[in-house]
């Protein structure tokens, strides 16, 4: 992974760039879920680590991914909090014999440094 040049303090994405092959997930065995994650009422300029965690219906994890943001205050924007909004996608196992509508999504979302 390499830092983007743009990316400063302020900046509201990851700052990572990933290389990889394409994959042929029918080969492979394995399917894709799409999560959209909005986290609302967000101070600005406060670090927030962010989880997102999918759970099969005996509630054992299937697939967990966090990250950790900042929001940046929006010149134009006269709102005291912001939104953070990510679209994950996880790439559940084929073995498992989870029925799509059993799976169950959570999402978890903290300041890191509250008193700051």
């Amino acid at each position: 992974m390499g830092k983007n040049d743009k990316c400063d303090k302020c900046s509201c994405d990851l700052c990572s760039v990933i290389n990889a092959d394409p994959v042929d997930m029918e080969k492979h065995g394995a399917r894709l879920l799409t999560v959209r994650i909005q986290v609302n009422n967000v101070c600005f300029d406060k670090k927030v680590a962010v989880a997102c965690i999918i759970y099969d219906k005996f509630h054992r994890i299937l697939a967990f991914r966090g990250f950790i943001t900042i929001v940046c205050r929006n010149e134009c924007s006269s709102n005291e909090c912001g939104t953070i909004e990510k679209k994950l996608v996880f790439v559940l196992p084929d073995d498992d014999i989870s029925d799509p509508s059993e799976i169950e999504v959570r999402t978890a979302a903290n300041y890191i440094y509250p008193c700051e």
